[in-house]
């Protein structure tokens, strides 16, 4: 029996090692998401994760194995799922699949005894960062809410405040409420600890909703007194601790005050608890009996799984075709009546923009009162962290809001018409019109979720992911409308679009 046993555990070791080293590209940059500032709580999650079920073992008989040969077919789905994430690049697919595949070989070692870890099972799911367009969404609302909470407790104390949108202006200063004091890294970790402590301390479904609940107002609050805070020490003459170690420091206070209010309020609840039932002795679940070779069959099985489908992400992505091309080195300075400016960005901007070649560029036309901003990152392939994408990921985390969106067609006759999607962003008194479209394999799409299905599908059906983004952007002058600036930027985009094909091949 003791020999039995070394054998089934050596095969969960070499399980674990072909998960580790087959995904181990994904856990790189899994650990670049975790790196961010939004993110650094995930590296708690695994440490809980483990502890929980520790906390399990003398329930849990974690050394008797069922052996559930059912969770081959989630492993491979969500591997699948994978591998689509990647060529389209989905990046947060990658995440949920690494996440359900855990999920689906606990079930293969356990069978239907797992659902006694699902509390354990959804505090690992936390792993899985945001998708990005979620948290911009979150990062911009939680933004206004403390910012609009902040002016109401300064006008409160008696100080005069005029508020557009994240700026408040105190008179002798500004406050800008960037993303970074969003209230974003308070959120998240607080809807974890919420979770925790209802696990802990509640014992009834209502209770712990109402924690999940009382996490967003409970985030607004504490950030909007600390931008409160903020503000009278600039009154008072003492901006010095506002700023610098200061300003991070009071972060970490604000942080902690959350804590022990939403602590507080769980233990208020748990006043409410139902009388703990009297425990009845734990009857030894009885399991199937298992065949010899069974043990030995699954884990070939999900060992060629994890290290083929290891294999396909790393190489799938680059095993593509990539039509010749001129460099945009080679681009004329002057298309029609519009002249331009190149520019070059910095290398911090080309680490984020992780294109193979780029357009930058500022044309300007004498008869024209704006200056167009173009930029046109190519892609010889694309994948997860190297891939097009649109300009709402930077403007929205640069402190832009956005104010109008439209879906407009350029007429570029005699060559047809074009789709393009234009937005208009505001920071303070400086308007922007910005109109963008995908240009790929010699499709033109404004829809980001369609851009990343005929990924998916070029990839599959014609060997190719190349592609860039068309992005131009124009500063529009006092007094000007919408529609006179998007004429300018319509009469741009026609003197640009018969030279592109030679450039971003169709």
């Amino acid at each position: 029996m003791q020999n039995q046993n070394t054998i089934t555990y050596a095969f969960c070791a070499v399980i674990l090692s072909f998960f580790l080293l087959g995904l181990f590209p994904i856990f790189q940059k899994l650990q670049i998401r975790w790196n961010s500032g939004d993110n650094s709580y995930c590296y708690l999650i695994i440490p809980l994760f483990l502890y929980m079920l520790w906390e399990k073992k003398k329930d849990f008989q974690f050394g008797q194995f069922d052996w559930n040969s059912w969770g081959l077919i989630p492993i491979l789905m969500f591997l699948l799922v994978m591998l689509l994430g990647e060529l389209g690049s989905v990046e947060t697919l990658l995440y949920i699949g690494l996440w359900s595949c855990v999920v689906s070989t606990m079930f293969i070692l356990y069978g239907w005894r797992l659902k006694e870890l699902v509390y354990p099972l959804l505090i690992l799911a936390f792993m899985v960062p945001l998708p990005p367009f979620i948290n911009r969404m979150l990062t911009f609302n939680l933004k206004l809410a403390a910012s609009n909470f902040a002016t109401v407790l300064l006008r409160l104390a008696d100080q005069t405040v005029l508020q557009n949108g994240n700026i408040i202006d105190l008179g002798i200063t500004q406050l800008q409420v960037v993303d970074a004091c969003s209230g974003m890294r308070y959120f998240m970790p607080l809807i974890l600890m919420a979770l925790l402590f209802g696990y802990y301390f509640c014992n009834k479904l209502w209770q712990r909703a109402l924690l999940l609940v009382f996490v967003a107002p409970l985030s607004i609050a504490v950030n909007g007194m600390r931008i409160f805070m903020t503000g009278m020490l600039h009154v008072w003459g003492y901006p010095q601790l506002a700023e610098s170690f200061f300003h991070d420091f009071s972060g970490w206070i604000i942080f902690v005050l959350a804590g022990i209010i939403l602590l507080a309020f769980c233990l208020v609840l748990r006043l409410f608890n139902a009388p703990p039932a009297q425990s009845k002795p734990k009857q030894v679940q009885k399991t199937q009996p298992v065949r010899k070779w069974t043990p030995a069959a699954l884990t070939i099985t999900i060992c060629i799984l994890f290290g083929g489908s290891g294999y396909a992400l790393h190489k799938l992505p680059t095993a593509v075709h990539s039509p010749e091309r001129q460099s945009f080195e080679s681009f004329p300075g002057s298309i029609g009546l519009w002249n331009a400016r190149r520019n070059y960005l910095a290398p911090e901007i080309l680490d984020v923009l992780w294109a193979d070649d780029y357009l930058s560029a500022s044309w300007h036309r004498q008869d024209r009162p704006n200056i167009v901003h173009l930029l046109v990152p190519y892609y010889k392939y694309q994948g997860t962290r190297h891939t097009a994408h649109a300009p709402q990921s930077c403007m929205l985390g640069s402190g832009w809001a956005l104010t109008a969106s439209a879906d407009q067609r350029i007429n570029l006759n005699p060559h047809g018409d074009i789709p393009i999607r234009t937005i208009v962003w505001q920071q303070g008194n400086t308007r922007l019109l910005a109109g963008y479209f995908f240009l790929q394999r010699g499709r033109i799409i404004i829809n980001p979720w369609m851009n990343k299905f005929y990924l998916m599908w070029d990839s599959l059906t014609r060997r190719r992911t190349d592609g860039a983004l068309v992005r131009a952007e124009l500063v529009m002058t006092p007094g000007q409308t919408i529609d006179e600036a998007f004429v300018v930027l319509e009469d741009f985009l026609k003197a640009l679009w018969p030279i592109l094909p030679e450039f971003v091949p169709f």
